[in-house]
């Protein structure tokens, strides 16, 4: 990969820059569609975050990225990582200053990893979520955020079972790609502000999918993300935010990303591709600041959730709960940072592969015996008892 400027200031010329190229269509849209997201002018100081903490400046294989480690971090304790993917025009100082994501770290005792995009690769530092030269397993800027979170967790104690994504807008896009292709090393993912899972292959029917949603139905989306999972299949824990008056990705790609996330779940766990349950299990409603919001948690067959979709009537493109000192942020919105961590916390790598194997046993052992039946539900429920009682 080639190497990256490693300046965390924002590029205020990159927008002026002639964009002649079909991505670079993409791009120019991303002027807009990115404008309710800070540009990155915050100071080095003022980013970071909590007292006593370490926001170090990393790299991997010739591309930038910055790593916050909490105060009194114990090398002999592994503890959980964040993998957070900034929006366009960003860069992970801006994107961390504006989340507070490091405070919530500093407080809770886990690891976040910023990697950055570099301008190189695009000159408006967006994800190419909608490459399939990019943003599949093994393959570009996907293959890159991988190594550099196994890189990650060979240098610190990271506790394995619990590695997390998360982006907003193009990175909450790439989010969706990155927990669908690796389901082997994220756990689960939080997606704000993101495109639905789609292989869309092309900056014009990305595009289109921002403003509109995907091409496919739910249904196919579905399927489509549960057979890139392949032998790796299983529940994909996701949390969705977004913004009803979002304008530049459509609030239809929450509700697509919402339904296909829980049929590639329910295949994932052995489950029919006509029979899934698609009504929410819980619904609460609720006020903050000037924003109505609506919350729908969704179950798969195992009983685990398996999404939460937080959608907040009348917010834009903007990073919910944000600092107030963002120019575009919603900070009396609800706290997208608390929430997106809360979420992923409860979730753990193997209790997910547990329940995925056990549901894929059943169809294949012919009949069996109630000891049998009996142990299988007792390894079913030691691993999701934890998350079915959220």
């Amino acid at each position: 990969m080639p190497s990256s400027d490693d300046t965390d200031a924002a590029d205020g010329s990159v927008g002026r820059r002639p964009l002649h190229r079909a991505r670079e269509v993409l791009q120019s849209s991303s002027l807009v569609a990115e404008r309710g997201i800070r540009s990155g002018d915050r100071s080095e100081s003022a980013a970071t975050a909590a007292d006593d903490g370490a926001f170090l400046r990393r790299e991997h294989d010739g591309r930038s990225y910055r790593l916050y480690v909490p105060p009194d971090y114990d090398p002999t304790e592994p503890i959980p990582l964040v993998v957070l993917l900034h929006g366009c025009r960003q860069t992970p100082a801006a994107f961390a200053a504006e989340t507070g994501m490091n405070d919530i770290a500093a407080d809770e005792m886990f690891l976040v990893a910023y990697p950055k995009q570099s301008i190189l690769e695009n000159p408006l530092r967006c994800w190419n979520w909608y490459d399939d030269t990019d943003a599949t397993r093994g393959n570009g800027e996907l293959a890159w955020l991988a190594a550099l979170t196994h890189a990650v967790r060979d240098e610190f104690a990271v506790d394995e079972d619990r590695v997390y994504v998360g982006g907003l807008s193009a990175g909450g896009s790439m989010a969706a790609r990155a927990i669908v292709e690796y389901p082997d090393l994220f756990a689960a993912a939080g997606v704000h502000s993101g495109a639905a899972y789609d292989s869309v292959g092309s900056s014009f029917a990305a595009l289109s999918q921002m403003q509109r949603g995907n091409g496919l139905d739910e249904r196919e989306a579905g399927i489509e993300a549960y057979e890139a999972m392949e032998e790796r299949s299983r529940a994909i824990p996701t949390i969705v935010v977004h913004g009803t008056d979002d304008d530049v990705v459509d609030v239809a790609n929450a509700r697509q990303l919402t339904e296909g996330t829980l049929r590639a779940s329910h295949r994932g766990v052995g489950g029919e591709a006509g029979d899934v349950d698609l009504e929410p299990d819980r619904v609460e409603t609720g006020v903050s600041g000037p924003y109505e919001y609506t919350r729908r948690q969704y179950r798969d067959g195992t009983r685990t959730l398996v999404v939460e979709e937080w959608l907040v009537d009348g917010m834009g493109h903007a990073w919910a709960g944000g600092s107030p000192d963002g120019r575009f942020t919603a900070p009396e919105g609800p706290d997208a940072s608390r929430l997106l961590w809360q979420f992923v916390s409860e979730y753990e790598q193997s209790a997910l592969e547990t329940a995925a194997d056990a549901r894929w046993t059943l169809p294949v052992v012919g009949p069996v015996s109630l000891a049998r039946w009996s142990r299988l539900q007792k390894k079913v429920r030691a691993a999701v008892s934890r998350l079915s009682d959220r």
